[in-house]
């Protein structure tokens, strides 16, 4: 039985940790998700919280399992009984929390819409010198262009690798990657 709580103890683990690392929001399964003329989103991406309330159930219910078969003198039963309302706790805390706090300061955060693409690799199709320029990227297989500006107002040649800063009134500010390179 011990066996039993600790492999859903690791898996909650585990889970919490995909969950962290991928997030829970969800593009469309059709595919139908709406870009503006940059590729940026303009959808709602939907919220899928399967993975982080499955989490915290399985790492509620293998933890206090475990415990109460370590350390006290409890049948198979009531271990059973006591870890699965320890899950039971542990998905009501989770909605809570998601419902109480991360919803609602979700609601009233301000998306900067210039900053959207931000970090995104480019690669630079028309010289920008004294001006504009033009560069072109990809985002989930669809290729796109745009006029582009180095952030520091510096030439940048053609077929340059750089990354995108910020859009403003449909200009793409960049900067060579090299720069960005050197101070990581």
């Amino acid at each position: 039985m011990q066996l039993l709580f600790l492999a859903a103890f690791v898996a909650g683990l585990l889970f919490a940790v995909f969950s962290m690392l991928h997030g829970v929001e969800r593009q469309p399964a059709d595919g139908s998700a709406s870009v503006d003329a940059l590729g940026r989103a303009i959808a709602t991406a939907r919220t899928s919280l399967k993975m982080p309330t499955a989490a915290a159930a399985l790492a509620m219910f293998g933890a206090t399992g475990y415990l109460l078969s370590r350390y006290s003198a409890l049948g198979a039963g009531w271990r059973f009984v006591l870890a699965t309302g320890a899950g039971a706790i542990g998905v009501s805390g989770a909605i809570l929390l998601i419902a109480r706090w991360v919803i609602p300061a979700a609601r009233h955060d301000v998306v900067d819409e210039r900053f959207l693409l931000q970090g995104h690799f480019a690669r630079v199709t028309s010289a920008i010198v004294g001006g504009d320029g033009e560069i072109a990227y990809e985002i989930d297989g669809t290729r796109y262009a745009a006029s582009a500006r180095s952030v520091d107002g510096t030439a940048v040649d053609t077929d340059t690798d750089v990354v995108i800063e910020r859009v403003e009134e449909g200009v793409v500010y960049v900067e060579p990657w090299v720069q960005v390179e050197q101070r990581i």
